[in-house]
């Protein structure tokens, strides 16, 4: 498999696609998760106890999103190349030949 260069050009590709999909996907998701907790917070009237308690469970959301976005974004076929994780060589020579029983 032909190896390319990492340019300049291509980790900006990749740093674009991670930000904006990061920051879309986590913003959508925590503010969705904002009104919730901010509605409930609301009907049992802690409104003015909950804003650490919302930041924290933002902040625990996320890490899973971040992760979930990194995945879309390895999986993604650019125009002039694609992210393919490739066992390394030591690895290669670290396996064991299966048994042959």
């Amino acid at each position: 498999m032909e190896q390319l260069e990492v340019t300049w050009w291509r980790a900006a590709k990749i740093w674009w696609s991670l930000v904006w999909r990061g920051m879309f996907y986590v913003s959508v998701i925590t503010f969705s998760l904002g009104i919730i907790i901010g509605l409930l917070a609301a009907a049992l009237g802690l409104t003015e106890y909950i804003r650490p308690y919302a930041e924290v469970v933002g902040f625990i959301v996320s890490i899973p999103v971040g992760i979930w976005v990194v995945k879309i974004v390895m999986e993604k076929h650019y125009a002039d190349f694609r992210i393919v994780l490739m066992p390394s060589l030591e690895s290669m020579l670290d396996e064991k030949p299966p048994d042959k029983t």
